[in-house]
Order: structure tokens, then sequence, then C-alpha cells
């Protein structure tokens, strides 16, 4: 899981690459670095004197407000609810869990923590610890207000208890149970890319076009593209019974087919075709201009934050 207020597209990335740009990203948000290496941590001796019984702290919390950069989201967010910000959930056994639906159809995506609690002059805090996204949340006046663990950033996150969460509305036609999708699995290599109505078939930058998108998607409702050499996480859910969406934390594609090509539409100005294939072409990424720098704004671009 990413930050939730850092966005990271397969659409910036491509936007990147066309630009040419190869000069190392020294704009990376706050945290990125040590997001990739925090580890899973254990409770402080201090927490030994807290109620790390977390009574207080369990049960549903849903985001309603948040402050990023010093700037205030009561109602949506980035054109999405604030519900779908984060869905916090603990639970007794020192285990939670965090939805969010940050993507273009509304999709919901969990994620598991464990927790601890620590007390620092008569103020408890529940830390909730995952290798990529700790966070802090303390108890303010009745609701939660939840912070980035390891960035220093004026980003609150406040939630209230909830009964029940709130229901996304649903994209998904009734009677796919039946609907049979297995022409949309396995592997698939693009063949053509349009960004803004501009077409390319040969090359993106300086990658071959086939190598630029490649996707697998499995019946296990996971698929995997590789954007330029670099793997991307979904997950897909039938919507329509010749349509698949597929998602991540914060975009997502429209599947369909047309005759033997998988068309891929981010429904923003990217569309890719692709065509099935055995196996992935063999293409070594670290050659195709000179070695890619460690931090390169092609594989890890900074996106502003989006306003509202």
């Amino acid at each position: 899981m990413r930050k939730i207020f850092t966005f990271c597209t397969a659409a910036a990335i491509l936007t990147s690459c066309l630009s040419g740009c190869n000069t190392k990203n020294n704009n990376k948000p706050k945290g990125s670095e040590t997001a990739t290496t925090t580890t899973e941590t254990t409770p402080t001796e201090a927490s030994t004197e807290a109620d790390n019984a977390g009574k207080h702290f369990l049960g549903k919390w849903e985001a309603y407000k948040a402050i990023v950069f010093g700037e205030e989201y009561e109602t949506e967010y980035a054109g999405y609810p604030l519900s779908a910000v984060a869905k916090l959930e603990i639970f007794e056994d020192h285990t939670a869990t965090m939805i969010v639906a940050l993507n273009p159809h509304g999709k919901e995506r969990t994620y598991n923590y464990t927790w601890d609690v620590t007390n620092e002059d008569g103020v408890d805090t529940l830390h909730l610890h995952h290798p990529d996204d700790p966070y802090d949340c303390q108890l303010e006046q009745g609701q939660m207000v939840m912070t980035y663990a390891n960035i220093d950033e004026d980003t609150q996150i406040f939630l209230m208890p909830q009964s029940e969460f709130s229901t996304p509305k649903s994209n998904k036609e009734e009677g796919l149970d039946k609907a049979d999708f297995s022409s949309f699995m396995g592997k698939w290599e693009s063949y053509e890319v349009t960004i803004d109505d501009e077409t390319y078939t040969d090359k993106l930058g300086e990658y071959p076009v086939n190598v630029s998108f490649r996707l697998e998607v499995r019946n296990d409702s996971k698929t995997e593209m590789e954007v330029f050499g670099e793997p991307q996480e979904y997950e897909w859910e039938p919507e329509k019974k010749d349509q698949l969406y597929m998602w991540s934390d914060y975009e997502g594609f429209v599947i369909k087919q047309d005759g033997e090509s998988l068309i891929l539409d981010n429904e923003a100005g990217l569309n890719i075709k692709l065509k099935k294939v055995d196996k992935f072409t063999d293409y070594d990424f670290t050659s195709a201009v000179e070695e890619i720098p460690e931090e390169n704004i092609l594989l890890d671009p900074t996106t502003e934050e989006p306003t509202t």
C-alpha cells in the first residue's frame, strides 16, 4: 500500500517516459525512502505502562475530514468521498484492517496491520504497524486523528466511530456469476498505446511499444502489469458480461476485448491495446539508453497533491 495521499499511476510513469526525463528525482515525497524499509516493530517499554488492551480504540472508524499540507478537506478529496480515504477497524487481537477506495470506480482494497499502544504524558497513541505505511492514532473529543508514523508533514486524517461502514456505489451488472471470462486470462503485450490522442505503435521514448506494457490476468482475480519493466499489482472483478475492471490503490483500468485484442482504458486519456502471447518478450531495460539511475523520475514520479 502506498501512502494514502501519494498518487503514482501508470499514466504518470508513461508521461514521464515520453518527456525523456533522465535526471535524478530530488523531489520525492517525504518519507518515500523510509516507507520501503520500515520493519515490523514491537511494543516499546513505555507501552507496558499504557492501556495496551486499547479498548477505547477498538471498533470501526471512518474518515470524514482530512488536512493535507495545511489544506482542509471536509466533503471529498480529489473527487472522492472522504469515506473512501480510510475505513479502519481495530480488533482485540492486536490486528487491524484499513479499507481504501481511491480509484475511479471506487473499488475497495483492504490492508492488514498489527498494533500496540504507548503512553506519553498521559496520552495514549495507537501505532498501526505495516512494512510500508505505519500510522499513529490518537483520540481527541470522540474522534480519531491518524497521522503518518514515519513522515514529518502536515497531514492528518480524522475518523469518527461507526457501527457499520458506508457502502460505495457499485458499477457491477447483475447476473455475472455465470459469465465466462476465460478469454481474458493469460499474458498480453502492448502493440499500440494512445495517450492524450497521440498514438504510438513503434516506440515509447526509447522503449519498444511491445515491452512498455505487459499484462498477466490470472484466475485468482489478480493481475500484474509491468510498466516499462516495473511490476504493479492489481485486483480485478467483472463489471459487465464483456468487461472487467482492474484497480490498485489509486488507479484503475476498464478491460474489454476487441476481436483478439485486449483493450485497457484508464478513462483519463490512456488507452492500451494488447495481443496475447505465450511468453513475454525478453528485454533488458537497464540497457535501453544507459543504466537507469537508482532514483529516476521514470520509475518513481512525484505527483503534486490534487485539489478539489
